[in-house]
């Protein structure tokens, strides 16, 4: 499967202007952009004609005199996306629109957690969802896929966690796409999730915000004027690298530790029942947690200074609630922080790990920030 079309980096603008600001005619796109209005309208005619968008006349301007202006809007059909997210506890698969609606999805409980098993099981899951939806091939920009780990000096690889120890090193295009028959990319599963909430989620409307990630380990995403900040090596906002291993941390793995050392030992995320949360040695570790979670939103309000700070993550979500009660019912931030708190709000969309991984095609091929030819070029 490929993609047909090949967006260039003014296209991608307007996209990424009407999907943030809403329809938009072609002479606000113009302004808003500084590109010559011929240049819009050329472009813009070639997307509506591909499908990517649609034009309705302007609600706006019903009832009044003169020609009725149109505006332009996303054609959800116009572009597909897969997602698959894999973690410990499950694999779970998707197919969106370009609006981000769900398709279809799925669950699946991995028959083990060798990396042949995984991939050949998500594979073959995403393949036939595409297939019983009866998407056109050429609709479908890829599948996106996420899984827990942080990134090496190679930004093709990512480290292992403890439960995928055996896992071989992994070379994303190289180890990846034979599995799902398509193009794929991957970004681990904080930096997705951070995709779903600028994407789909609580952050649609918020142009700066940082977001903590909290499963397994400890990860995250920064958002800056409206695009993903990667960084360097893909490495920026990895949180978890501010806690020391040999440490307490605020991490599914620490509390796996401190349960197992008190007698109650478990392997997934989501074996965590109501027996645990009454237990106190997790209520002791979930204050202790959440003290840890005040100071990381302390070091993002002074070094990002974002206007929103979002915590999600496939924790219990009583124990993530529990993180911002903490900071909402005690002292914010600290007594040194004498600034307005940022806004600090739960994930939406958290619940759906793998809409993240299915955003990430469609940003590849729509996002100007994704563009890796020449600017100068047209469509």
């Amino acid at each position: 499967m490929s993609m047909g079309l090949d967006l260039g980096f003014n296209s991608r603008r307007i996209i990424a202007c009407v999907r943030t600001s809403g329809p938009q005619s072609r002479a606000d796109l113009a302004r808003k952009l500084g590109v010559n209005p011929a240049t819009v309208t050329r472009l813009t005619t070639a997307m509506v004609e591909g499908g990517i968008l649609y034009e309705e006349s302007d609600p706006g301007r019903e009832g009044k005199k003169g020609f009725p202006a149109k505006v332009l809007k996303i054609e959800p059909t116009g572009l597909y996306s897969a997602g698959v997210y894999l973690d410990p506890d499950k694999i779970r698969t998707c197919v969106i629109n370009a609006a981000g609606d769900i398709i279809t999805n799925d669950e699946i409980e991995p028959a083990d957690l060798t990396f042949e098993s995984i991939m050949t099981a998500a594979g073959t899951r995403v393949r036939q969802q595409i297939g019983d939806c009866g998407l056109d091939d050429g609709r479908v920009a890829g599948c996106g896929v996420s899984y827990p780990g942080q990134y090496t000096e190679n930004p093709s690889r990512v480290r292992r966690i403890q439960q995928f120890k055996d896992w071989p090193n992994i070379s994303i295009e190289r180890d990846l796409e034979p599995y799902f028959n398509m193009p794929v990319k991957h970004m681990n599963d904080a930096k997705a999730a951070c995709l779903a909430e600028l994407y789909h989620g609580v952050c649609t409307d918020v142009e700066d915000f940082c977001y903590i990630w909290l499963s397994y380990g400890i990860g995250g995403g920064a958002v800056v004027r409206g695009n993903p900040h990667l960084g360097r090596l893909k490495g920026a906002a990895e949180w978890g690298g501010l806690f020391p291993k040999t440490k307490p941390r605020p991490s599914g793995q620490d509390l796996f530790d401190t349960l197992a050392a008190a007698g109650n030992p478990i392997e997934k995320l989501s074996d965590i029942g109501d027996e645990h949360l009454g237990l106190p040695i997790v209520h002791d570790w979930r204050e202790r947690a959440a003290q840890q979670i005040q100071w990381l939103c302390l070091v993002i309000a002074r070094t990002f200074d974002p206007e929103t700070i979002v915590v999600g993550g496939t924790m219990h979500p009583y124990i993530l609630d529990g993180f911002i009660d903490h900071m909402m019912k005690g002292n914010g931030l600290g007594d040194d922080y004498e600034w307005s708190l940022p806004n600090i709000v739960r994930a939406s969309r958290d619940d759906l790990p793998e809409l993240g991984a299915a955003a990430l095609p469609i940003h590849d091929v729509t996002n100007p920030t994704a563009y890796a030819g020449r600017a100068s070029k047209g469509w």
